[in-house]
């Protein structure tokens, strides 16, 4: 099977919300089982959807980490076929292209150019679920898998470049109570969304607090922090009760995670508030020179950090290197990648594997 025709059938797959989670792991379980791979899946308990594992040979040295879920389609697929792929000059277009399925097309392609019945060590290849919005996939992989290999590979959308420190996620959901009232006598009720707005004025003198610690290896050195939501009242003419905001911070540090939700958790009680931990995923950093030089040598590129949050904030004992196509344009109008990068990928994986594996 060629490149394209990997990347095609990926493509087709909807993946949106794990829409099509079984039949697409069963594609990938029969692609990898005719190469030599042995197989095994993790089913996440409450969902029952699939993470595929294939292992080739003992004691794998090397790991690829791919997540089979797309951004939904939305408004954005006026001028191409969403569900195909597209060749367009040098771009290749379709829904999940850039995350992530021209990176996982390029990890089976290079995969696809040996024999892995005999390899002389070991290679894992294992297939998440969930990424896109809880991360329940790599979740379940962590939980029941045993053999995770120590240097990691996420083909994630990177441009070429080894990105080897990404920015921790901290989600948090405040409620703040008050008591309801007709508001021809407000005095007779509490405004809670009068409590919330005292309450984020409290936050945000902390966050500019906390920015004054800084990680000069982002593009933006300190922790950040968006309030993304508030729900709060009933009608003009009633006295609010409740109102709750949604806090969400990047993190520069673990040390962040801890401060942030010990201070909001101070913050809050003093507004009769509670505060419900939605996310909470520390920053990753990989020191594994070796591994990182390898892919600096490989790619031509110098590593690099990003803001984003992968399913390698979950492997903090393991050396994990994003490594992905580009350019990123993941959840843009016209998902797409270059023809180069994708092909220049494919190249690269089939070195790394054959100096690796044989």
């Amino acid at each position: 099977m060629d490149k394209y025709s990997i990347l095609r059938d990926l493509i087709q797959f909807n993946t949106a919300f794990d829409a099509q989670n079984q039949a697409i792991m069963e594609y990938i379980d029969k692609y990898l089982t005719d190469k030599g791979f042995r197989t095994n899946y993790c089913i996440d308990d409450d969902t029952q959807k699939k993470c595929l594992v294939a292992t080739a040979g003992v004691n794998p040295v090397l790991g690829f980490v791919c997540h089979t879920d797309t951004s939904p389609l939305g408004a954005n697929w006026s001028d191409y076929d969403a569900m195909d792929l597209t060749l367009d000059g040098d771009k290749l277009i379709g829904l999940g292209i850039s995350e992530m399925k021209g990176g996982m097309a390029a990890v089976l392609s290079a995969v696809g150019n040996f024999d892995w019945k005999l390899p002389k060590k070991g290679l894992k290849l294992f297939f998440t679920f969930d990424e896109e919005n809880n991360f329940t996939g790599i979740k379940t992989i962590v939980a029941k898998e045993k053999e995770i290999p120590q240097n990691i590979i996420i083909p994630t959308p990177t441009s070429l470049y080894p990105v080897v420190a990404t920015k921790g996620l901290l989600k948090l959901c405040v409620m703040i109570s008050g008591k309801p009232a007709h508001s021809s006598n407000p005095t007779k009720g509490s405004n809670a969304i009068e409590h919330a707005v005292s309450f984020l004025g409290e936050v945000y003198s902390f966050n500019n607090r906390l920015k004054e610690d800084k990680n000069n290896a982002f593009e933006l050195p300190y922790t950040t922090f968006n309030l993304g939501k508030i729900q709060g009242g009933s009608s003009l003419n009633s006295v609010p009760g409740e109102c709750s905001t949604y806090l969400e911070y990047r993190t520069i540090r673990p040390d962040h995670n801890r401060q942030i939700i010990e201070k909001i958790n101070d913050l809050a009680s003093k507004y009769n508030g509670f505060v419900t931990v939605i996310d909470d995923v520390p920053p990753m950093s990989t020191f594994a020179e070796n591994f990182i030089s390898r892919l600096e040598e490989l790619t031509g590129n110098k590593r690099s950090s990003i803001a984003v949050v992968s399913d390698g904030n979950y492997l903090g004992e393991n050396a994990v290197v994003l490594l992905g196509p580009g350019p990123i344009t993941s959840g843009e109008k016209n998902e797409f990648i270059s023809k180069f990068s994708y092909e220049t990928l494919i190249e690269l994986y089939t070195k790394l594997l054959k100096e690796t594996c044989f």
